[in-house]
């Protein structure tokens, strides 16, 4: 069975249906969602939703700036609720880091960024369950917090639909057709061909595999990434602010029922690669002891806390760490991957950002340092930390 359309996405996580929702609102009548399993079943669905708004570049500065906007007001922006709580962000840095923060607080704060750098001694007044004894400086983001990737996928799908388009869920796409030297839509494994002149791969961890049966390799490595759930403990007080600490190598951030969410902030995503079958998979008890040592090393009263759960995350990491946002080799074929953890806090800029490339219409954000290309010299590579200060 052969059907048509003017757009197909691949993935209905939280960049698929932002993708889908802003063609939509761009005039592309004809748009499909084709998704394999259920909305935000993947990567999305894992994700712990920290919204930071540090970053090295102008770029992502300005696309973090939009997505926390269409966060904030995503219920008139979008539909909705986006889950977002602005609780507060602090980021700890080791003195060697200290300069470079800085550096990348100018930039923050030239194009609007509310945030203010912090002696360590100074952290006691916002945070004093946080051992700041090792840092070199705290950064604090009050507008920043965490919101619900679920949630906000969910928004998008819907509405997306109000402007007619068509998502489908339980249905695997098995391979990009080229005809003509350009794409010329999906075949499903199901058996359906949808034709189309535009295919947006948004397949998340999978990804590489649907970019492979168009001929395209992406330099994305599949990062295991275990979250921890913990109980907070008796006594432990109010709810704390999303902290990031770059010099220990932990996150911890709040959930509502006393509950926190934590996990390693290190590099050591891309030295362990693993199969996105095994996303949400429960993790060891060493991993669990290794990584929760760090979290009580940080917040020192978290020590005590007691772990519900824990399960495999996992990020598509390019050598930079940041996005590939680009028309690919195969004229019509547009890839939007390779977040590296960035995905869920960027979303609402990249839907806009995909769809004016798609359209030819001017973007809100330059696309320029997201360009697949950039990867040609084998030249463009970055760690976990510099994706935070360059």
């Amino acid at each position: 069975m052969t059907t048509t359309a003017d757009a197909v996405v691949i993935g209905g996580g939280v960049i698929g249906c932002a993708i889908a929702h802003h063609l939509a609102l761009a005039g592309v009548r004809r748009v499909r969602v084709l998704e394999r399993r259920a909305l935000a079943s993947g990567g999305t669905g894992h994700s712990v939703g920290v919204i930071r708004q540090l970053y090295p570049t102008p770029e992502t500065t300005r696309m973090v700036l939009l997505s926390l906007n269409v966060f904030r007001h995503f219920a008139e922006r979008v539909a909705g609720e986006s889950g977002y709580v602005g609780c507060g962000c602090l980021i700890g840095v080791s003195p060697s880091m200290r300069a470079s923060l800085a550096r990348a607080l100018e930039i923050q704060q030239s194009l609007g960024v509310r945030a203010e750098l912090l002696a360590p001694e100074d952290l006691g007044r916002l945070e004093p369950r946080v051992d700041a004894r090792a840092l070199g400086a705290v950064l604090y983001e009050p507008e920043s917090g965490y919101g619900d990737p679920s949630a906000v996928t969910a928004g998008y799908a819907a509405a997306a639909r109000r402007h007619g388009v068509e998502i489908t869920q339980g249905v695997e796409v098995a391979r990009v057709v080229e005809a003509g030297g350009r794409v010329d839509g999906v075949l499903t494994t199901q058996g359906e061909r949808l034709a189309a002149p535009v295919v947006v791969n948004a397949a998340g961890l999978w990804s590489g595999a649907v970019a492979s049966t168009a001929g395209i390799e992406l330099p994305i490595v599949v990062g295991r990434h275990p979250v921890f759930v913990l109980e907070r403990p008796a006594g432990f007080g109010p709810p704390h602010m999303v902290y990031l600490d770059l010099a220990g190598g932990a996150y911890v951030r709040p959930e509502t029922g006393g509950l926190t969410l934590s996990g390693s902030l290190t590099d050591d995503e891309a030295q362990h690669p693993m199969d996105p079958e095994g996303l949400g998979a429960e993790v060891s008890f060493e991993e669990a002891s290794v990584a929760l040592a760090r979290t009580a090393a940080s917040v020192p009263a978290l020590g005590d806390a007691r772990l519900s759960r824990g399960y495999a995350g996992a990020f598509d990491i390019t050598p930079d760490w940041m996005p590939i946002l680009d028309e690919s080799p195969l004229p019509g074929f547009f890839v939007a991957t390779g977040m590296s953890g960035h995905g869920f806090k960027l979303a609402p800029a990249i839907g806009q950002m995909m769809a004016a490339l798609i359209t030819g219409a001017p973007p809100p954000v330059s696309l320029a340092p997201f360009r697949l290309g950039r990867f040609a010299s084998r030249a463009s590579t970055g760690t976990f930390v510099a994706s935070y200060l360059g």
